[in-house]
Order: structure tokens, then sequence, then C-alpha cells
């Protein structure tokens, strides 16, 4: 399947439209007061805080709260304040405070996740959370929405204060002077910060939050000069950033975190470069912008004709009655796949499904009734509940426990002791590998 059919497939999922609309604001609320962050070396702020909301997001998940954001958003908001404040009239101040706040925050949210916790495998949720692996494929409507009202008020902020945070970021004292009121401007500063930061941790996982809100800064600084030219390149470049990243992470299975700053950092260093041209030739702005697109689409034809010349082995052709293949599609897809099955079941109901995976045999005590169930390849680490499905008459050999099978069915709603989940009707096994 080559990029042009992923994507086209990939885009048709909610759940991945929902992902870019919350990605592409979430990277331009943290690029907006990355550059006053950076350049009031309140990075470590930022840092600190993912911390703290890993923390509170741990309790909130062993509570088991229907919307842990509403949760985890006031508390962090209330650290912010207190992390900026108390620390002032208090005898640990600056990093001493960040640190402990940060580093004690993270243990008790594992260790609370680890006592607590009734998941499966714990260390594929801490992995997700903290690195933000497959987070924001898993949104529900609610999150995106608190994203967009979120994202609308950090914007409006930013705007309707912009004379005051330009003077704050580069002389206090002067601010002072002329009337703002600097402790409520670096208040409010912190709330708004606490606000991206729990925003940001459904995109690039706790500990990579800060490198969301440095690199476009630094990147920006590298080429432009001015505040507003600062500002305005950090936006664009970290919105390009998290949509090139989110996409490439889709397409390529690979973790979106970790993507996204990978794709930050590559931009930096092309920046960083375009910085020492400006500066030994002395070129316009605008002239190393356009070297640095140049450069890109290099980049981006080299890796097609690569991607030509070392073509893989053409998949199976899809049957035109399966409606969703899961051998299809890269193991991050299949994850988040499946996980909506088992949340949402409903929503599949009556499509035709092929999945593969191993079977696992199981019997009801009472009943003695044999149950099959495929745990499916690559979602083992979301959820510990396997896919059931029922054999079609036509089939003559049962699979046995244990063994490597692919399955196609039509997936319908159940209950059992009063529990509703999904389960593959009519399945045909299409592989079977004892």
């Amino acid at each position: 399947m080559n990029i042009i059919k992923s994507l086209q497939l990939y885009l048709s999922y909610p759940f991945v439209q929902y992902a870019l609309v919350a990605g592409v604001l979430i990277a331009l609320c943290s690029s907006l007061l990355g550059v006053t962050l950076v350049l009031k070396r309140f990075s470590l702020i930022g840092d600190g805080l993912s911390h703290v909301a890993f923390g509170i997001l741990s309790i909130a998940t062993v509570l088991k709260l229907a919307a842990p954001m509403l949760f985890v958003l006031p508390v962090t908001i209330l650290c912010a304040v207190v992390l900026l404040c108390a620390s002032r009239h208090s005898r640990i101040r600056g990093d001493a405070s960040i640190a402990m706040l940060s580093v004690g925050s993270l243990a008790v949210g594992y260790m609370v996740v680890n006592v607590f916790g009734s998941s499966a495998n714990v260390s594929a949720d801490v992995c997700s959370t903290l690195f933000g692996s497959t987070s924001i494929l898993t949104l529900t409507p609610l999150d995106v929405w608190l994203c967009v009202g979120l994202s609308v008020v950090v914007i409006v902020f930013f705007v309707l204060s912009y004379e005051r945070i330009f003077a704050v970021t580069f002389d206090e004292t002067f601010a002072q002077a002329t009337g703002v009121n600097v402790g409520l401007c670096n208040l409010l500063l912190a709330v708004v910060v606490a606000v991206i930061i729990v925003l940001a941790m459904n995109l690039v996982g706790s500990l990579l939050i800060s490198a969301l809100i440095v690199f476009p800064a630094l990147a920006a600084m590298r080429i432009c000069r001015s505040f507003l030219g600062v500002t305005v390149f950090a936006a664009v470049l970290s919105v390009c950033c998290a949509m090139l990243g989110m996409l490439t992470a889709i397409v390529a299975g690979t973790p979106v975190g970790s993507t996204i700053v990978t794709t930050d950092i590559i931009a930096f260093l092309l920046c960083a470069t375009g910085g020492v041209v400006l500066q030994r030739f002395r070129l316009g702005r605008r002239s190393v912008i356009v070297m640095l697109c140049l450069c890109t689409l290099f980049a981006g034809g080299c890796g097609k004709k690569t991607q030509s010349k070392t073509k893989e082995a053409e998949p199976k052709q899809e049957v035109v009655n399966v409606d969703m293949d899961l051998t299809l599609v890269n193991p991050m897809m299949v994850y988040t796949q499946v996980f909506y099955m088992i949340q949402k079941p409903q929503d599949y109901a009556g499509q035709v499904i092929r999945m593969s995976g191993t079977c696992v045999v199981t019997k009801n005590r009472y009943t003695q009734e044999r149950h099959y169930n495929c745990n499916v390849s690559d979602s083992t680490g979301c959820c510990s509940t396997m896919i059931r499905f029922n054999l079609a008459e036509s089939t003559l050999i049962p699979p046995r426990n244990g063994a490597m099978i692919t399955i196609r069915g039509r997936f319908e709603m159940t209950t059992d002791r009063g529990k509703s989940f999904g389960i593959l009707q009519d399945a045909v096994l299409e592989e079977y590998m004892p």
C-alpha cells in the first residue's frame, strides 16, 4: 500500500481526524508562549508541571473518572500557582522547588498506578502517558471539544495581553514602572502554561512536553530578530512540524510524540544552519527561508526515490466484502482500532472485519461451553480483553489453543451476564497455522 492510499485510508478514520485537530491546536498554543518561557528562562516550569500532571492523571485513572482532564486541569493550575507564588516566600526557591515537585509527582504517580491500578499492562499504559505513543489517537469527542475551547482561551489571552507579555518578558522592572501588574501577569502566564501542559500530554506525553515548547522558539530565534517575528515563525513552524510528525507517525506506525519531537529537532537544525548562512553570507531572511524549503523538498524527493527502489512485497489483495482489514494497516493503527472495538463496540456493529493473531480457547466454568478468542497481533498493550469469535458452520476443524490464525467475520453486539461486548459472528478461518 503506497503512501497516498495509506493517508486516504487513515484520514477516513474519525479518531485520526480528532488527533489532527487537537494536535494542531496544541502545537499552536505551545509555540505562542514558548518564546516567552524561553526568554524568561522558565522552560523548566513546563517540564515540572508536566510531571505534576502525570501524577494527577495517575490518580484520576485509578479512581476511574469518566473525564480525567476535568480533574487534572484545575489541580495542575493550582500547582502552577503554588510553584510560582509560594516559592518566592519559602526557603526552597528556583529550580530546587521545581525539581522536588517534578520528581516527587513522577514517582508518586507511577507508584499509585502500580499499587492500585487495575490494568493488565501497566508498563504499556505508563509508556503511552509518558511518551505519547498512541494517546492522541484515543481522544473522545469531549476531549477534543475541551481542547478546542481551552485553545481558544489561550489564543485570545495571548492576543489581548500581547503588549503586557512583551514588556514582562524583557524587563519586569520597567514594565512595573509603566503600570503593568507584573505579579498578576506572571500568575496568568503560569495558569496558561498549566493549561497547555495538560493539553500537550495527549500529544507528546509528559516527558516530551518541554521539547514542544522549546524547539520551535529556539529555531525561530535563529532566523528572526523581532519578538513578533519570532513568535509568528515559531507558531507556523510548530504547526507544520506537528502535522508532518503526526502524518508520518500514522503512516509509518511510529510513536506519535517521539516522531513530532524528532521533526522539531530536524527543523531546529535546519534553522540553525540557515542562521549561520544568514550571518556569514549576509543573505536576506527570505532567501534563507526559501533555501530551507528547497532543502525540505529535496529530502522528500530523495525519500520517495529510495522508497521506490526498495519496494516491499505487495500485500494481499483486500476482499471486496471486508469493511475493515486489520492485516493491511500498521501496528499502531491495529492498536487503536482494537481499543475502540472494545471501548465502543456499537460503532463497529455490522462491519465485516478481518484480523490476525493468536487463538485463545477458554471454557465457561458453569456450562463447560468453549469460547474462541483472537488475541489480535500488535494490540496486546491496549487492553487485556480479546476479541471473541463464533466459527461459521462450514468450519470443519476448529483452531487449537495457541494457533496463529487469520479470521474474517461480521462484528455484532452480544450480552453475557449483563455485560455487552463485540463478537465476530460466522467467522471464517482464512489462515490457520497450528
